[in-house]
């Protein structure tokens, strides 16, 4: 297990690199997190053989022609590339999660963001601010009509997928947002849960994919085999693939979670083993 408290910056600009495969050559893919002032415009630049997702922790972004808000974001497939302005009001922050990449990775025919939730189309020919250039990129040019008219000729997602329960779980309800079945993922999963008080989570295990979990609202403790980590709305926990792991809530209130795999675009195939070992196994 890696622990990042306090992993989402409260100051902008911002930029952390949370889990760096570079530094864990172990893990399947890399966490970035980055705080933008308001009206500041940043180009991302996915990898051409590695998809990602974009997702707003705080503030609001306008990108690929829509605004988004906390828990909406963008699937960019292999190759694809757009801007992000933080709208004014308040420093945006957004979480970017990708995956390695391997050989048999082909670039998608697709090549535009697919937004992740419910979003407030913006008109194509809206005028948009001059960009602001952040710390760590060079002055964009102007706008992305292409990308933007892309976007809006592309799948768009009006629901982030349906809400379910998970085996081994109480009061936790999961809501999909980017798997194989949602925006066609190859190598990664996000999704959504929440926890009731007194909710949580087994011991359990991916045998075929990392696992990150950050809180974006509440408390709890993230469960090993022998501890109780306590964590606070911020914290982030990395669990690698095959690691007994669970959760439980505070009781203080209902704890909101954003957590995903790294190497399965679905929890089948990152597998899903609970303890005991009578439980029945998503093979």
């Amino acid at each position: 297990m890696i622990f990042v408290p306090a992993a989402v910056p409260r100051t902008a600009p911002a930029f952390r690199r949370l889990i760096d495969p570079f530094h864990l050559p172990s893990v399947h893919g890399g966490l970035t997190v980055e705080t933008l002032p308001p009206g500041v415009r940043v180009e991302q630049h996915p990898s051409r053989v590695a998809e990602s997702v974009t997702v707003v922790l705080s503030g609001r972004i306008r990108s690929a022609g829509r605004v988004l808000g906390p828990g909406e974001g963008l699937y960019h497939p292999p190759g694809s590339s757009c801007g992000i302005t933080a709208l004014p009001g308040a420093p945006a922050a957004v979480l970017t999660v990708r995956p390695r990449a391997v050989a048999d990775d082909r670039p998608a025919p697709l090549p535009y963001p697919v937004p992740l939730g419910p979003s407030r189309p913006t008109a194509p020919d809206a005028p948009t601010a001059p960009a602001t250039p952040a710390a760590r990129t060079a002055p964009a040019a102007g706008t992305v009509p292409a990308a933007r008219r892309a976007g809006e000729a592309g799948p768009v997602l009006r629901e982030p997928g349906a809400a379910g329960r998970i085996a081994g779980s109480a009061g936790m309800e999961v809501r999909w947002l980017a798997t194989a079945d949602t925006v066609g993922a190859r190598r990664l999963t996000v999704a959504a849960s929440t926890f009731a008080v007194g909710g949580g989570h087994d011991l359990h295990r991916h045998p075929h994919a990392d696992e990150f979990f950050l809180v974006m609202s509440g408390a709890g403790g993230h469960l090993t085999e022998t501890a109780e980590v306590p964590l606070r709305a911020g914290d982030l926990v990395f669990v690698p693939a095959g690691e007994w792991h669970g959760f439980r809530t505070g009781p203080a209130g209902p704890t909101a979670a954003l957590y995903g795999y790294l190497g399965a675009s679905s929890l089948t195939g990152a597998g899903y083993q609970v303890r005991p070992a009578d439980v029945p196994e998503v093979a």
